[in-house]
């Protein structure tokens, strides 16, 4: 069944539809600033081999969400060396945490961080002064 306005309700549609548009465009809006604010604003390229993974994900199970960060890392794998394997270790906090927040992660990582820098400069005898700045 399908309802058409009567005529004194001539704007009614055009309103709706006026609306419609513009939370739509909200919703654009705010998804392209939270991905710019996640670096994850996509080129054209980049996109097209995002959506070959999720084409690929969907073809295979409709009922696990794509997870864009593992495809990520797919891309652009985290690089194997000191600042990667801190990354790698913030990540599985991250993952073991129930309600995830980056700042307490850091903040439980800086203390083991600067140990290992330290340790490291001590056994290759690497020059210079060693001055700690705890506030937070």
């Amino acid at each position: 069944m399908i309802r058409l306005p009567t005529s004194k309700q001539s704007n009614l549609v055009l309103d709706q539809g006026q609306k419609l548009y513009g939370e739509i465009e909200d919703c654009c809006r705010n998804a392209r600033k939270r991905r710019l604010d996640l670096r994850m604003l996509l080129t054209a390229g980049q996109l097209q081999s995002y959506l070959q993974d999720a084409f690929v994900h969907y073809s295979q199970s409709l009922k696990i969400p794509f997870d864009f960060v593992q495809a990520s890392f797919l891309h652009n794998p985290i690089p194997f060396n000191f600042g990667g394997s801190i990354l790698k270790l913030a990540i599985a906090m991250l993952k073991e945490q129930k309600a995830p927040d980056a700042n307490a992660i850091f903040k439980k990582l800086g203390n083991l961080v600067a140990s290992c820098i330290m340790l490291d400069a001590v056994r290759h005898s690497i020059p210079g002064l060693c001055s700690i700045n705890l506030n937070f």
